[in-house]
């Protein structure tokens, strides 16, 4: 089910899309953009490995999504509360929030952000 994380201007959805279009995958970067045909609707794809990594040890970390529930809004998948899910999806679903962070202060053209030395997320 989908939780609205943030919400923000659509000036910004359209700085942190352009950023991760910017830093896709293949570009050495850790993102993966699809966008929903005649819309303003996206999805990013959030993969954990290094800049130094071959692009088949990229794994998907989580994902969000952009203008999914309304305009400005920024959206992820959480569990249901009545669904026993895995316990790493709870570890994902926090790294996820803290890329989103990382981009909506700092994804600006022209920078790098490095996601290796982010701070640890509790296994809780």
């Amino acid at each position: 089910m989908h939780e609205v994380y943030k919400e923000t201007s659509i000036a910004d959805i359209h700085r942190i899309l352009n950023y991760c279009h910017h830093h896709n995958v293949t570009r050495g970067g850790l993102f993966e953009v699809f966008t929903t045909p005649g819309t303003d609707v996206h999805m990013v794809i959030v993969n954990s490995g290094g800049n130094d990594q071959p692009l088949e040890q990229f794994r998907p970390l989580g994902a969000f999504y952009l203008n999914y529930t309304q305009p400005g809004a920024i959206t992820i998948e959480v569990d249901d509360p009545h669904f026993d899910g895995m316990p790493e999806r709870k570890y994902h679903v926090a790294a996820i929030r803290q890329v989103i962070d990382l981009l909506l202060e700092h994804a600006r053209p022209g920078t790098t952000i490095s996601f290796n030395d982010l701070p640890s997320i509790p296994k809780s």
